[in-house]
């Protein structure tokens, strides 16, 4: 179990550094604009973040509390 929760652990941290790159205002390197990849970019980190968080409510709703 360790694993999965490393896992999770790693989208989660994943999809927060792509909503972080994504919301960098600004050309890319080589002048063009990126908005729309950086759009793009943000939307599949909110997607990582929801489905690790859901995954962590969920296993905590779902826990065997002493």
């Amino acid at each position: 179990m360790t694993y999965f929760w490393s896992a999770v652990g790693v989208v989660l941290v994943l999809g927060i550094g792509l909503i972080v790159g994504g919301s960098l205002s600004g050309p890319g390197r080589d002048g063009r604009d990126l908005s729309a990849r950086r759009s793009v970019q943000m939307q599949v980190g909110a997607v990582m973040v929801g489905v690790s968080l859901c995954v962590l409510v969920i296993a905590y709703l779902t826990a065997d509390w002493p």
